[in-house]
């Protein structure tokens, strides 16, 4: 039995030693860090484009005066609007000024319109001069009853 007890002996003597003091407590995980601020953007607006405002109002009336040319008075006017408009537009944006195409537009609208007026009116004073000689036909058939 002594051979038993030498046995266990040894293989004690291989097991490390317990240690007598207790173990240290696991470690304290650490927090995520704080978000910070998200960075501040400054906005700029971009410096103000020229505008040529009188190249669109010449455009805008031009169109009008075209839609309303047989109204005589609303061609007429709108007409000669759209060309003063066009011509100040168009001075301004050979100096600088955008929208020049609008001002040229604007001018020919204009133009057309105060043409087409005037033809409107020509074609329906012929009309209405015709038309008083044919009245007066019909007039003096039905009086004389000879038609």
């Amino acid at each position: 039995m002594d051979d038993e007890q030498d046995k266990t002996e040894d293989s004690s003597a291989d097991d490390p030693p317990e240690s007598t003091t207790p173990s240290a407590p696991p470690p304290v995980p650490t927090p995520p860090p704080m978000p910070t601020a998200p960075p501040q953007v400054v906005y700029q607006y971009p410096p103000a484009q020229p505008t040529n405002g009188l190249a669109v109002a010449a455009l805008v009336v031009g169109i009008v005066g075209v839609v309303l040319f047989w109204t005589v008075w609303g061609g007429v006017i709108l007409g000669i609007l759209g060309l003063v408009f066009g011509a100040v537009g168009l001075s301004k944006a050979n100096h600088g000024a955008p929208n020049k195409g609008m001002a040229v537009a604007g001018l020919t609208l204009g133009g057309v319109a105060v043409v087409g007026s005037i033809l409107f009116v020509v074609a329906l004073v012929n009309v209405v001069d015709n038309s008083e000689e044919k009245f007066d036909q019909i007039a003096e058939c039905i009086a004389n009853d000879n038609c």
